[in-house]
């Protein structure tokens, strides 16, 4: 049957699941063509219906036969698609908080898959994955089809239809009258379309507003509240404002925030829906009717009651009788002015009449609502406020932090029954990305530069990764008006990535050329990276360097970056390599953690590493391990000396090594997958000295091949099978031999002359007979390493050097030789960088 008049029949039954009628409908497409079935007929299933992913296909000039005809060169890689497609579109829908799996989320999961037939059909189609992918999340999450407030500036029609919407809805949060159905009907707006709408050309619609489902008729009905001519100014007072002579505090102290937006003053809010649907749930509650939003700083709880403002004013737009105003105050504007005692208690008594007169219209909203109970007027507010709100005379919305929330508000129980927490959670990669693109033409007017969605994308990548202890999409907002007003000094008319990196190179100290490095680059060279810091142990690195690739290419999981275990004597590089990876990964050996085992051989010091338990001592400053991951995520633990540490607190990583998390004394779950852990340890280290011998020659043990064995033995009787099972590498790094010491010593050596360079001005050479002298000086001793040698370095070179420059022989600008002569360490100084003494 030709592929049109089967789509013509094909319907879906009411009383089955979307995704049961496609894969119904891809297997009996297969069937009917004598092919094998794979997801490539669940896509052309689902172009061949009615519905938003159709339009998606569509738009990019595919239908169900194109589809079909490039089903038959793709395969899946897995035994059973169909079964393993509907299990990620399944899994897409609940993390988006769906009702049900829908055939969009059945999309995003096909395009997440490289390995799937419908994605390689897809690419010899030639789409562009990224931003079909970006298209189906947009209509997902319900950010299509949704209009802003008007504009009261005097801008063109086409500016006003391309302002900032009010909000974006959440997948899983439907408005009332919207259902599955009238949500695959829905319009689709692709991100061409959102370009082309900043840029005031029209978009075209598929349906007409008067066969639209109720759904839809209500966004034409916004649509034409956004596109009709603004309203005079005097008007908008008279249905937003608030008299000053009836209310002269509110209209002094406070501002009206469903006023602003009614202007059209207040930047789109993206992605809080749901939220503020919660708060609005919370505001129409009978008891306990005060939201209080409680996040950490940076993360929009501003934006969402701007959310709930722009919501008042579109609810009336579109015909509610009566809309509530939101008013900010704030603390200090409360209290200033009120030293006289019982003054604060008669500007809440006037605050509290204010509002009553308004008649249940005004709601307050205290932005840092904790300060409001501390200080000197604190106790006195508290109780004010508290008798207020109890009564309902006074609605407001709060907003602050986890911790001063505890601290200020959960501590006083009379208190916290007045409030319905409304949890305000770091938004996603993805949606920081649709809040910065919903910004950009603001910064973009602001600064006179253009941003493209390469740098909206660095500027969250990079500031997740390397602008810690702040949250999205604070941060990225900070970096990406920077980036604006350097590309508008330097005259460019565009912010390309090499802007975005120098100002995260500014913020967290990391080279430009290394964050403008691909990926692949650096993990392909990550043996060469970690060899030019560590001496030797080429198989080690080797083994380091391929695990590290596994988690960069996605097939990690979970779990820590890598989890290491490096056994040796002192000295041959273990705690080097720790930095080296840090500074090949993370772009400064400064981006580690280091915790001293032998310090933690007490059960109770778990109590430290992971914080202690409610009602201890130092609960609230968490634990040494937990807080840093949680202040900085991407980072390199070392954990040093294992061996030495108490067997609860080895059990402790068990769930870090295997999942990449752990729990903290707070009840916290820190996530550890962005880690990457180095285990140190000297188990078994005494058998480089069992058969010890003079010289420079290895010992026995090496040479007779069974020193790893042995080290790898002694380990598996020392550490529990439990914790020895869930390490990636054991890696055993060997004694140095004299060639790689030797090797040590011109590294030391270089490295000093670059201080002596940059922070004296004196330039040094050293000569090859220096270094002979330095190793028969007790530069080398087999059982420690390289540290022998810096010790030598010091005692003979950097002692002598700094008598010289402090008697003033050696100065800025001067030349100095170090050379070996009879046995001894010679430095002379010459009187040019090229003359000879």
């Amino acid at each position: 049957m030709h592929i049109v008049g089967w789509a013509r029949m094909a319907t879906t039954s009411t009383a089955e699941s979307e995704l049961a009628s496609i894969e119904r409908q891809a297997v009996e497409l297969a069937r009917s063509r004598k092919e094998r079935v794979t997801s490539a007929h669940l896509l052309a299933a689902m172009a061949g219906l009615n519905g938003a992913v159709s339009s998606l296909l569509r738009d990019r000039r595919l239908g169900a036969d194109d589809l079909l005809r490039a089903a038959r060169a793709s395969t899946d890689d897995e035994k059973d698609p169909l079964r393993m497609a509907v299990k990620g579109a399944r899994g897409i829908a609940e993390r988006m908080r769906a009702p049900e799996p829908l055939a969009l989320h059945l999309l995003i999961a096909l395009l997440s898959d490289r390995s799937s037939a419908a994605y390689r059909a897809l690419d010899q189609c030639g789409v562009d994955k990224r931003r079909l992918r970006l298209a189906a999340m947009n209509q997902a999450l319900g950010l299509v089809g949704r209009r802003p407030i008007p504009s009261r500036t005097k801008a063109p029609a086409a500016a006003v239809v391309s302002q900032a919407q009010g909000g974006t809805a959440r997948a899983g949060t439907p408005r009332a009258g919207r259902t599955s159905s009238s949500r695959r009907r829905a319009q689709l707006v692709s991100p061409e379309d959102l370009r082309d709408r900043r840029r005031g050309k029209a978009v075209p619609s598929e349906e007409s507003p008067a066969s639209a489902p109720p759904a839809l008729a209500r966004k034409a009905a916004r649509s034409a509240v956004a596109t009709r001519v603004p309203e005079p100014d005097a008007e908008l007072e008279r249905r937003f404002g608030l008299s000053p002579k009836q209310f002269p505090l509110l209209t002094r102290l406070g501002v009206n925030l469903t006023l602003a937006a009614a202007r059209g003053e207040l930047d789109r809010v993206v992605c809080r829906d749901l939220e503020v649907d919660r708060i609005l749930d919370v505001l129409s509650k009978r008891f306990a009717n005060n939201p209080c939003l409680v996040g950490p700083s940076g993360v929009g709880k501003t934006k969402v009651v701007h959310g709930v403002a722009q919501r008042m004013a579109e609810l009336h737009e579109l015909g509610s009788a009566e809309p509530r105003l939101i008013i900010e105050l704030g603390a200090g504007a409360l209290v200033t002015g009120t030293g006289v005692r019982g003054g604060l208690a008669q500007r809440m008594q006037a605050l509290r009449g204010e509002v009553e007169l308004a008649r249940g219209r005004v709601v307050i909203f205290f932005d840092e609502v904790h300060q409001l109970f501390v200080g000197d007027g604190g106790e006195e507010l508290a109780s004010e406020f508290k008798l207020a709100v109890s009564r309902g005379q006074l609605p407001c919305i709060g907003a602050t932090t986890r911790e001063e929330y505890a601290r200020s508000i959960e501590a006083d129980p009379a208190l916290c029954r007045r409030f319905s927490v409304v949890e305000i959670d770091e938004p996603s990669r993805e949606e920081a990305f649709l809040v910065l693109e919903s910004l950009a033409p603001k910064f973009e007017a602001h600064h006179g530069v253009k941003y493209g969605e390469e740098a909206l994308a660095l500027a969250i990548a990079w500031s997740v990764q390397y602008v810690p202890g702040k949250a999205l999409p604070d941060k990225a907002i900070s970096v990406l008006d920077l980036s604006g007003a350097r590309a508008q000094r330097r005259g460019l008319g565009e912010v390309t990535p090499e802007q975005v990196a120098e100002v995260i190179s500014e913020l967290c100290g990391v080279p430009t050329e290394r964050l403008l490095q691909s990926d692949g680059e650096r993990m392909l060279g990550l043996e060469e990276c970690l060899a030019s810091r560590v001496v030797g142990h080429a198989e080690s690195l080797r083994a380091i360097a391929g695990a590290v690739r596994r988690n960069a290419a996605g097939l990690g999981g979970k779990r820590p970056i890598g989890t290491f275990l490096l056994l040796g004597p002192t000295g041959v590089g273990k705690t080097e390599t720790a930095k080296a990876l840090a500074e090949a990964l993370f772009f400064s050996d400064q981006a580690m953690t280091r915790i001293d085992l032998s310090e933690y051989s007490e059960a109770h010091a778990v109590a430290r590493l992971i914080g202690a338990p409610p009602g201890y001592v130092g609960h609230e400053a968490g634990g040494q391990l937990t807080e840093a991951v949680r202040r900085r995520p991407y980072q390199v633990i070392l954990l040093d000396e294992l061996e030495k540490a108490h067997a609860d607190v080895l059990e402790s990583f068990l769930a870090l090594f295997d999942e990449g998390r752990m729990t903290d004394g707070r009840g916290r779950t820190i996530d550890f997958s962005h880690t990457l852990i180095v285990m140190t340890s000297n188990i078994g280290a005494n058998e480089v000295t069992s058969s010890r011998q003079l010289g420079f020659q290895r010992c026995e043990a090496i040479e007779g091949g069974d020193y790893e064995q042995r080290m790898l033995r002694r380990v598996r009787e020392t550490l529990a099978p439990e914790l020895f099972n869930r390490i990636d590498e054991v890696l055993v790094f060997a004694p140095l031999t004299r060639e790689q010491v030797c090797e040590v010593a011109e590294r030391l050596l270089v490295k000093l002359g670059e201080r002596l360079r940059e922070g004296r001005g004196v330039s040094v050479r050293f000569e090859p007979s220096a270094i002979e002298c330095l190793l028969s000086a007790g530069g080398v001793d087999l059982t420690l390493g390289a540290r022998p040698m810096q010790r030598t370095i010091s005692r003979l070179i950097e002692g002598p050097l700094a008598e010289l420059i402090l008697r003033g022989e050696v100065s800025s600008g001067s030349s100095v030789v170090v050379r070996g002569r009879a046995g001894k360490i010679v430095i002379q100084r010459r009187l040019t960088a090229t003359a000879a003494e």
